[in-house]
C-alpha cells in the first residue's frame, strides 16, 4: 500500500515499521481520517497543551514540557545507572498513560526527552490520539492479565479489543495469544528491548491477521506506533528493566 502524499516524515517513519502486505488487514477508512487528524496536529500542535495539563497529574514521575534551561538529551546522559533511572520513569510513562481517558501521546523517541537536576522532562507533540475506550481498557486489562498470570482475564481482554473472535478454532486462539504475548507482552523480570525483535513480532502478527481475514481498527496500529516509539528510546538507553514492577507501580495493581 502506498502511505498517503499528506502524511508528515514523522508518522511515515512509524508507518514504515507495517509490514506492506499488512496494510490489507486494516480497515482503512477509519484509518485514514485518523492520519489525517494526526497530522494536522503534528503540523500545528492542536490540543497539545490542552492534553498535557489532562496527562500531567497522571505521571508523577516525568515532567511534561520543556526545561526552562539547557538540559543533557539521554544520548548524553553520563553512566548506566541515569540512563536505566530515566528508561523506568519512561516505561512509567507508557503505561500509566494508559489511565488517561482523554487520549495518549504516542511518540516516545529519544527526542522527545531530556534530563535536568535528577528530573526527566518529555516534550510532547502533536502525535496524541483518544482511543475508543473499549480498546483502551482492554489493553489495562491485557497488561494486568500478562504480569498476573490470568489466562481468563486475557481472554476477556482479547475479546474485549475485537482480537479474539467466535469461531476462530481452540489452536488458532492458542497461536495469537502466543503471538500478543510476544508483542505486547514484555519480560517481567530484568529486560533489554530491541526493535528489531518488536518489529519481527509486528510481522508475524499481521502474518497471522491476514491468513485469518481479520479486518482491524486502526487503533491496533497506532498502539503499534506507541510501543514502536518505546523501544527505540529503550534500545538507545540500552540498559535491562524491571518491567512487571514498573507496570505494577503503574497501574496500581500490586501483584
Amino acid at each position: 500500500m502506498k502511505l498517503p502524499v499528506f502524511l508528515p516524515e514523522e508518522l511515515r517513519q512509524l508507518a514504515r515499521f507495517v509490514p506492506s502486505r499488512g496494510w490489507d488487514a486494516v480497515e482503512w477508512r477509519p484509518m485514514l481520517a485518523s492520519l489525517r487528524q494526526l497530522s494536522w496536529r503534528l503540523a500545528t500542535g492542536a490540543g497539545v497543551q490542552r492534553q498535557r495539563l489532562l496527562t500531567q497529574p497522571w505521571i508523577d514521575r516525568v515532567i511534561l514540557g520543556r526545561p526552562d534551561r539547557a538540559a543533557l538529551a539521554l544520548e548524553n546522559l553520563p553512566h548506566p545507572a541515569r540512563k536505566r533511572s530515566a528508561g523506568d520513569r519512561i516505561l512509567y510513562l507508557y503505561f500509566r498513560q494508559w489511565l488517561v481517558e482523554e487520549g495518549l501521546f504516542l511518540d516516545l523517541r529519544p527526542g522527545r526527552f531530556t534530563w535536568l537536576d535528577r528530573e526527566l522532562h518529555f516534550s510532547p507533540n502533536g502525535l496524541w490520539l483518544q482511543l475508543r475506550p473499549e480498546f483502551r481498557t482492554g489493553m489495562l486489562e491485557l497488561y494486568r492479565s500478562f504480569y498476573a498470570d490470568d489466562e481468563s482475564a486475557l481472554r476477556r481482554a482479547l475479546t474485549r479489543m475485537g482480537m479474539l473472535r467466535p469461531g476462530l478454532g481452540a489452536a488458532a486462539e492458542d497461536e495469537l495469544i502466543a503471538l500478543l504475548d510476544q508483542h505486547f507482552g514484555m519480560d517481567s523480570g530484568a529486560q533489554r528491548f530491541s526493535i528489531d525483535a518488536f518489529k519481527a513480532s509486528f510481522d508475524r502478527l499481521f502474518d497471522f491477521f491476514l491468513a485469518h481475514d481479520y479486518r482491524l481498527h486502526s487503533d491496533f496500529v497506532f498502539v503499534g506506533f506507541y510501543l514502536i516509539t518505546l523501544y527505540l528510546t529503550l534500545e538507545s538507553l540500552g540498559q535491562k528493566h524491571d518491567v512487571r514492577r514498573i507496570c505494577a507501580e503503574a497501574l496500581n495493581d500490586g501483584f
